[in-house]
């Protein structure tokens, strides 16, 4: 078994010294993360209900860490290069074209000060949120390790490698929580749209970050997917963020994802209560 958590510490503490968080499944440049429109038209296997057979298990093969999504950081170069993966070469955020998040004024002053205080923070709050064992939330967990898919005539279920983490994406149009309910992992509902499943999650709480130096959030985001099925070994990604409280404009982050051969997932545990970050850091229990 191996212990999330730990591994979780260790990602950051080993940041802190710019060594890599994590290891990437594989890496694509920005011409592989092809987009839906560019997609060759392919038809797939159907589910007994209809849907294109998407289940198995699969992880992403794209340009992301989970150090910085945003192109142009020296600390993210250094940190994929001192710890052996393959150079950058794309950018996660595909719009913007510079590759950075939009923030508005204030809220790219709060980015910033997650970035200075992420190496060695403060606080424990200002400790990548993954790292102390909370949840990823949408669209990190889509970047962050291995998933397997399942399929049922009403919803679709991800069951995700990190710390047994699951999300289930209801198909049958039935309301969205509330808004007073603020999740983790958010509230998804989907519907197909061809070989294109499109899930719109809405109800994320304001606690998860992208990445490890901290970029950020409000509880008003929503994001919608694009999962595009563009071969029997491949899924193309988008997720389109909006947040008005803290972006200036929608913007677009892209994941290719390939099917694992073979086909398992490793047991990836957390430990309530564990320790070590604080004393990785001496901050206070």
């Amino acid at each position: 078994m191996r212990n999330r958590c730990f591994g979780g510490v260790g990602a950051i503490v080993i940041a802190a010294s710019l060594v890599a968080a994590g290891p990437v499944a594989g890496q694509a440049t920005g011409a592989q993360q092809t987009s839906a429109a560019a997609a060759p038209r392919w038809d797939p296997p159907r589910t007994a209900d209809g849907q294109p057979d998407i289940q198995g298990y699969w992880s992403q093969r794209s340009d992301i860490t989970t150090y910085s999504i945003q192109a142009g950081l020296v600390d993210r170069d250094e940190h994929t290069k001192i710890g052996g993966q393959a150079p950058q070469k794309g950018k996660p955020v595909i719009d913007p074209p510079d590759g950075k998040i939009p923030y508005l004024p204030g809220a790219a002053e709060k980015a910033a000060f997650h970035y200075s205080e992420h190496k060695r923070p403060s606080k424990v709050e200002y400790l990548d949120p993954v790292s102390r064992c909370f949840e990823e939330g949408v669209p990190r967990i889509n970047y962050q390790g291995n998933m397997r898919i399942l399929q049922f005539p009403k919803y679709i279920v991800i069951l995700h490698e990190f710390g047994h983490h699951y999300r289930v994406i209801y198909l049958d149009g039935r309301p969205s929580v509330g808004d007073t309910l603020k999740l983790w992992m958010g509230d998804s509902r989907g519907r197909w749209e061809g070989n294109t499943l499109v899930v719109d999650v809405t109800n994320h709480n304001d606690r998860t970050w992208f990445d490890i130096v901290g970029s950020f959030h409000s509880d008003a985001m929503r994001v919608q997917e694009r999962w595009t099925f563009a071969s029997a070994d491949r899924i193309d990604y988008v997720a389109t963020i909006e947040d008005p409280k803290v972006f200036a404009r929608p913007w677009k982050l892209a994941v290719t994802m390939g099917r694992n051969k073979p086909e398992e997932q490793w047991e990836s545990a957390i430990c309530e209560g564990n320790k070590a970050v604080h004393v990785a850091f001496d901050l206070p229990w």
